[in-house]
């Protein structure tokens, strides 16, 4: 994906205020954890927990799980965060099943998802909402039903998906060590871990991170970050250069932050998409003098 595609395929952004995404963003956070729950359950289970994470199918505008192996054939859980609704897709993409969310429980949902297993060939009891990391309590965990209310700011997040998949993508795939672009379920972020460095065993010893994040202490609306690690600690974020777009940040991680409103302030796709390059660009550049790579 080049620059110039990224800025073809944009979508404009702006339609909703980034501030009042939350209540959609909490709705769909909370659906994917039924998918990284069958991934926990059905897919081996790997130390850095990816057997729980989700990919952007832009094609289909979902976040899909990982693919469940099946005798009968295989079969991966799927959210279409626009219409709040999960899908099951069978080995050739096509939809099996769906199930909108919308005034559905926890409990519910948990029904209909043991039953598509059940119908997969699956042993529907081991599945389980044995959620293995914290996330933010939510009204939908004490028996409150799934709200699908203003559609437009589930539109709008999907929007925000599909763009930093296209833009994360592309500055990701330019070092062979990074990781593949990730929604990952427990702190819903999307993005891409990048090692530079490494020691003598082959284990990482300085890295970077790309992403989009979702409102949080490090802001109240959704957010671009770049942050980075080092083993011996010794990053110095002393005397950075001022970015194009976006902001250095102390707290409550050192990295730099993009929100999503500063994006927004263009009426422009094109602009809208070099905002966000611009930042990556020249981000990526003094995340490396920082780490001295």
């Amino acid at each position: 994906m080049s620059l110039t595609s990224i800025k073809s395929n944009w979508q404009l952004l702006g339609s909703e205020e980034p501030k009042t995404l939350a209540p959609a963003i909490e709705q769909i956070h909370r659906g994917v954890q039924f998918i990284a729950m069958a991934g926990k359950h059905y897919i081996k289970n790997v130390p850095d927990d990816s057997h729980t994470n989700l990919k952007w199918l832009p094609k289909e505008e979902v976040l899909a799980g990982n693919w469940i192996r099946e005798r009968k054939g295989n079969f991966r859980f799927a959210m279409r965060s626009k219409d709040l609704t999960l899908l099951i897709y069978n080995s050739d993409m096509a939809t099996v099943s769906e199930f909108p969310l919308d005034g559905k429980t926890k409990e519910e949902t948990l029904g209909w998802v043991k039953e598509q297993l059940t119908l997969l060939g699956k042993d529907a009891s081991q599945m389980k909402m044995d959620v293995h990391y914290d996330i933010p309590s939510h009204e939908t965990d004490n028996g409150a039903p799934f709200k699908f209310t203003e559609s437009t700011l589930f539109a709008e997040m999907a929007k925000h998906r599909a763009n930093s998949d296209l833009v994360l993508t592309h500055f990701a795939k330019a070092y062979k060590t990074a990781s593949t672009v990730r929604t990952w379920p427990h702190h819903f972020d999307h993005g891409a871990y990048i090692p530079m460095a490494f020691d003598k065993d082959g284990n990482a010893t300085k890295s970077f991170s790309i992403g989009l994040g979702i409102p949080d202490s490090a802001s109240d609306e959704p957010y671009y970050y770049i942050t980075t690690w080092s083993k011996a600690g010794d990053n110095d974020y002393k005397d950075l250069p001022e970015l194009p777009y976006g902001k250095w940040i102390s707290q409550p991680f050192n990295g730099a932050v993009l929100k999503a409103s500063e994006i927004a302030k263009s009426k422009s796709a094109a602009q809208q998409s070099k905002t966000v390059t611009d930042f990556l660009k020249e981000g990526i550049v003094a995340s490396k003098k920082i780490l001295a790579i």
